[in-house]
């Protein structure tokens, strides 16, 4: 798996999503599709990098806060090309308020993480539309990312992987790789750096949230592409699109 893994300086959860089997035998292709924690801190030698590679569009899920205090390298004019689709959900601001909050647990950080993940599903229906849109309509190789690149990146690769055809059991092992390549966040005073324990499910990827995602969306349909197709206004030949693109 380490293969997946784009060694940078500035970030440490930028990996590829090739190669990836579908259910009927396809494969998604290897160098086209990204996912990644924050690219604030890119360094020069980074972005030679994700340019040789070629990417060409860079989806930022973190919110208006999150931009205007660590503003990404990118924007609509540079190469790769910057789309900003704001989630505000659990951003940075958020992580920082929960976890500074007086005598909160271990488990309520968890509890509260885990309800997002069912809030990505009903609440942020227009944002996740549009990315699926982009995957089918703008320039890839694409990288999207928020701030960790586990919550909102996390269940916009699993709506990505779905509607390919990728199963649910590859997705969650893919969703739980942050643990073995996030390097954790840029702490600074605010924040409780010496309560690392507590702060521990802040951080960490659970098959717990992932499928709290899964099950808000299968309390409906039977298959997550329905729910793209239906609750996320993305047709068919849309997602026939994305495939031609990305399989093999």
């Amino acid at each position: 798996m380490n293969d997946r893994l784009l060694n940078l300086e500035g970030t440490s959860n930028f990996r590829d999503l090739g190669g990836y089997e579908t259910g009927n035998g396809m494969r998604l292709r290897k160098g086209l599709i990204y996912r990644s924690d924050s690219l604030s801190y890119l360094t020069q030698s980074d972005i030679q990098k994700i340019q040789k590679i070629g990417i060409k569009t860079v989806c930022d899920f973190r919110s208006e806060i999150e931009m205007k205090d660590s503003p990404s390298p990118f924007s609509s004019k540079t190469s790769p090309r910057l789309f900003h689709l704001p989630i505000k959900t659990l951003g940075t601001q958020d992580l920082k308020e929960l976890a500074t909050k007086e005598n909160v647990t271990s488990q309520e950080l968890a509890d509260e993480l885990q309800d997002h993940y069912t809030l990505y599903v009903n609440q942020h229906k227009n944002t996740y539309s549009k990315f699926i849109n982009m995957i089918a309509n703008e320039e890839i190789p694409i990288v999207f990312h928020c701030f960790a690149g586990k919550d909102r990146t996390g269940y916009g690769a699993l709506l990505f992987l779905s509607v390919i055809g990728v199963k649910k059991e590859t997705i969650i092992e893919d969703y739980l790789l942050t643990n073995k390549f996030f390097k954790g966040p840029r702490i600074n005073e605010s924040w409780r750096n010496d309560s690392s324990e507590l702060l521990k499910p802040l951080f960490e990827a659970r098959t717990n949230y992932i499928n709290a995602a899964f099950n808000e969306i299968y309390n409906k349909y039977d298959k997550v592409e329905d729910f793209v197709v239906k609750e996320l206004d993305i047709d068919v030949k849309t997602i026939d699109t994305i495939k031609e693109r990305v399989l093999e």
